[in-house]
């Protein structure tokens, strides 16, 4: 620790879930940028450490994680007083941040719901990809090494409820697997986007 420094650090992690319930809230997770900021924040973070990560100037990012952390999505997990000047430590507040359904009704009233969401995940997934190329972190094409290599497409099935039932089960159960903290020195993270749906143009309307 440097001279002339005192620490204080909060000890308990991030909640298991927060539920967002109002669109201020729900409008930082539609933000490309807040988004990136948040799977920083994942781990805590300085707003300088950030801002190095995303090659970005820190003045930029200050507005920015103010209001995230006025809305409660992400905390403050440590403080250091380094020569009068307090530097601290960020962190997301909960492991998974679920929307209220009521949210992402579509309708005039709430046209900012759903949809804003999938544009700013669409368009934060787009980002991180293409700094991942260019970093060479993700590699394309089928002589790529598998833990480098990019994989997207798009596929439609033809399934019966119950073989959809069962394949939205394995990608929870899937997903559960992966999901918990990895001990292994070697691990770094991965980006999994899953979109799951009845395809709008199956001709079978349920009231």
């Amino acid at each position: 620790m440097p001279k002339n420094s005192k620490a204080v650090t909060i000890t308990d992690g991030p909640a298991e879930q927060m539920v967002v319930k109002d669109l201020e809230t729900l409008r930082m997770l539609t933000d490309p940028l807040r988004l990136q900021i948040l799977e920083l924040m994942s781990q805590p973070h300085t707003v300088k450490e950030v801002a190095l990560a995303l090659k970005t100037p820190p003045t930029k990012l200050y507005y920015h994680v103010g209001l995230m952390e006025e809305r409660g999505l992400i905390r403050v997990v440590e403080t250091r007083v380094i020569s009068g000047i307090i530097e601290k430590k960020y962190q997301v507040s909960a492991k998974q941040f679920k929307v209220d359904g009521a949210l992402l009704r579509v309708g005039k009233e709430n046209e900012e719901g759903l949809l804003g969401i999938l544009r700013g995940v669409m368009d934060g997934v787009a980002q991180d990809i293409q700094q991942g190329l260019e970093r060479g972190l993700i590699q394309a094409g089928e002589d790529a090494p598998r833990h480098r290599r990019l994989m997207f497409g798009r596929s439609i099935f033809n399934l019966a409820p119950t073989q959809a039932e069962e394949l939205n089960r394995k990608f929870q159960a899937l997903l559960e697997e992966y999901g918990h903290d990895n001990t292994d020195p070697q691990a770094g993270p991965y980006s999994v986007l899953i979109i799951f749906h009845t395809h709008s143009q199956g001709g079978v309307e349920v009231d």
